[in-house]
């Protein structure tokens, strides 16, 4: 025998809509965030400049480093 429940209240419908919408727009918002991140980031890239945080600091940033010596 099925054991009849009843509905759940409607404040508890609302309430759980509310919560799937908003975190459903927390993950949008993430979601545009990152493409807007990667569309600057790509601007950057293809026209050759560098972020000044990225810049090479002294004459030695970009040498690889040297093996052991024997």
């Amino acid at each position: 025998m099925p054991i009849d429940r009843p509905p759940p209240p409607e404040k508890a419908k609302k309430a759980a809509i509310g919560v799937v919408a908003v975190v459903a727009l927390i993950i949008v918002a993430i979601f545009i965030g990152f493409n807007l991140n990667h569309a600057q980031t790509q601007r950057e890239l293809q026209s050759g400049r560098v972020d000044p945080r990225d810049a090479p600091k002294s004459s030695s940033d970009l040498q690889a480093p040297r093996p052991p010596q024997k």
